[in-house]
């Protein structure tokens, strides 16, 4: 016994996860269900509403170009966690997913004659409640880019920790 502890094992310096396959594997999963969730339910329910009479305030096609445009931004985000790229996609996304939003809230209104009744749908609430998750994600990803800008590796290195190559004992 000499009296001196041994020296701690160093660990090799940071080295920030990359996109990986899983990653895309989930960023793609993701992508179909929002693209059937925000484009093919509404132009499909639009299109049904359109068969039975409702007058039509949304054009359907828009319905499909904005929800695929949603859904692939929203892969996008995902895909682009572990990098700085992250903050700058969620941002877009999250602006786009507040001009989709602010775009069906211009007309909100379903109308039609049964029998000589006048029968109005209104949705207005329900989707101004929906730009709640997107004005978060778009503060987010603004605090997120500043903080990468100023920053470059904290928060990366602080959700995505280093693997210790040091042996667990026990």
């Amino acid at each position: 016994m000499s009296g001196t502890p041994p020296a701690p094992p160093t660990l090799p310096p940071y080295e920030p996860p990359g996109v990986s396959g899983a990653r895309i594997a989930g960023a793609v999963s993701l992508t179909l269900f929002y693209f059937g969730l925000v484009g093919l339910l509404p132009y499909y329910l639009e299109q049904y509403a359109v068969r039975y009479g409702l007058a039509a305030p949304i054009e359907p096609a828009f319905l499909l170009v904005a929800g695929f445009i949603v859904a692939v931004l929203a892969g996008l985000s995902v895909a682009t966690k572990p990098t700085r790229a992250w903050g700058p996609v969620r941002v877009m996304s999250a602006g786009f997913d507040l001009i989709y939003v602010v775009y069906l809230l211009q007309n909100p209104v379903y109308t039609t004659t049964i029998r000589g009744f006048a029968l109005t749908i209104t949705y207005g609430h329900l989707l101004e409640l929906f730009l709640i998750p997107p004005a978060i994600g778009l503060l987010a990803g603004i605090v997120t880019t500043l903080g990468d800008v100023r920053r470059p590796w904290e928060r990366i290195s602080f959700q995505f920790p280093q693997r210790s190559s040091i042996p667990a004992y026990g």
